[in-house]
């Protein structure tokens, strides 16, 4: 998930700034369009390095481009031309050697696009994007996706505190999942899940890192609205923390009965606190994931892992039902001898997007009329694999959307189990106006024939 951005030096900062402004022009102006031959379309990406304690694998998200890039070149690419991509570079993990990668890749590597973007320190490498028109599509874990941090700022508090959904102003970024993240905005999963099992006392936990912070926030605000005690949180973790560390918040738990723990954290700090409660002979507190959906999870964890539920923005990867998008990137993966994992599948959605808009762009295609024709979609599901996304404004692509919608997977004698969600409906989702309806009713997608969201869509929106 979410790790701390690295300490950025003045001199770093400016010398990854300084040319800016020499990117190549598109087709405009009898200019050639960078990337684009007769034949082929070139795009490269760059991600951060693998980190185990954190449990992200972001160079996964190479696998899921190319594998999507095979799918369609085999079908004879789009417009005649081949999709290829040409570089695979590294950041290190580091805001500042991003905004040189990024630099690079566009103005020496002469991409079409920058695909995939897989790290959580793309806050220099967005504003290179976004200032220069350059498209970008990858994994949306941070604000620079929307906005500059102060800009995403104006934006959460305006949808928190007077229900006003405002435009993220980077509409040339596109994450897998949509470019606008609300961190502070009351949480719907972690309640929906307390309600439907009957707790009344959780607890809640994050690191310092701002955006985990944030989540705390929304998640105990979620809670509270729906009038679930919140018995003990700490916000104030540090990355890779011990559980000798964590001795006081287990003995608040014990103390206080907590039976429901929700967590802002990669899969294996939440895993860390389960460790500490069952040292204090606590077995049967129920822990809430936002990440670690994958078989290797529940190998290396066995039993512990008994009643987890992971919650998923994404069509679950086993079951009759599969979607097309799903079916496809399962044997993608298999045929690669990989295990399907969050980033692989970020990779193919970003993929998929980028190629949605190709086809629409037309063959004359440039970055500026990828970038409008992206812009017009109003309903991307990856080909079944996520609820819809709209593009267009007012659509939630590029700000909050109407809804909200979720998988949920129980972990039940070591298998992943949904439950909540409606046979072939697996996604369990809730209307939105913007702010959560004071009763947790939900309706399931992909809807059935007849059926229509009872979102409170406005008529601008949807145009």
């Amino acid at each position: 998930m979410r790790r701390f951005l690295a300490v950025i030096t003045v001199g770093l900062v400016a010398a990854a700034l300084v040319g800016t402004q020499a990117v190549t022009a598109g087709a405009g102006g009898g200019k050639k369009t960078p990337g684009v031959t007769d034949t082929e379309i070139r795009v490269g990406g760059y991600a951060s390095p693998p980190n185990d304690t954190l449990n992200v694998a972001y160079p996964e998200g190479f696998e899921g481009v190319e594998a999507y890039f095979e799918l369609i070149n085999k079908q004879g690419g789009v417009h005649g031309r081949k999709l290829k991509l040409v570089a695979k570079a590294s950041d290190q993990g580091q805001a500042s050697t991003g905004a040189i990668t990024v630099r690079n890749l566009v103005e020496e590597k002469n991409v079409f696009a920058v695909l995939p973007i897989m790290t959580n320190s793309f806050t220099l490498g967005g504003k290179y994007l976004s200032d220069n028109d350059v498209p970008g599509f990858g994994i949306n874990v941070e604000p620079a996706w929307c906005a500059t941090a102060d800009e995403h700022a104006v934006i959460e508090r305006a949808l928190i505190e007077n229900q006003e959904i405002q435009e993220c102003p980077r509409d040339t970024l596109f994450g897998e999942k949509g470019s606008f993240l609300c961190f502070e905005c009351p949480g719907v999963a972690p309640s929906y899940i307390a309600m439907q099992e009957g707790f009344t006392k959780v607890a809640v936990f994050g690191y310092t890192h701002i955006s985990s912070a944030k989540c705390v926030n929304g998640v105990t605000a979620g809670f509270e609205k729906y009038g679930i005690e919140v018995a003990h949180a700490n916000q104030a973790l540090e990355f890779g923390f011990s559980v000798t560390e964590i001795a006081a918040d287990i003995q608040a738990m014990k103390d206080a009965g907590v039976q429901f723990v929700a967590t802002c954290m990669e899969f294996n700090g939440g895993f860390k606190i389960s460790e500490g409660l069952r040292q204090a002979g606590v077995n049967d507190v129920v822990f809430y994931a936002p990440e670690g959906y994958r078989q290797s999870t529940l190998d290396k964890a066995g039993d512990a892992l008994e009643g987890w539920i992971f919650r998923l923005g994404f069509a679950p990867w086993h079951g009759k039902d599969l979607p097309k998008g799903t079916k496809q990137f399962l044997k993608a993966m298999k045929k690669r001898g990989i295990e399907p994992s969050e980033h692989s599948q970020a990779g193919w959605i970003n993929a998929a997007l980028f190629v949605a808009g190709l086809e629409a762009a037309g063959p004359d295609v440039t970055r500026e009329s990828l970038v409008e024709a992206i812009n017009s979609i109003t309903d991307f599901t990856a080909d079944g694999m996520l609820p819809p996304i709209g593009w267009q404004p007012g659509g939630g692509g590029h700000g909050a959307g109407y809804e909200a919608c979720d998988v949920y997977e129980q972990v039940r004698d070591g298998e992943f189990v949904t439950i909540y969600g409606q046979p072939g409906q697996p996604f369990v989702c809730f209307p939105l106006t913007p702010a959560l309806p004071d009763e947790l009713t939900p309706y399931f997608r992909p809807l059935k024939a007849g059926e229509t969201p009872p979102t409170l869509v406005p008529e601008a929106a949807v145009g």
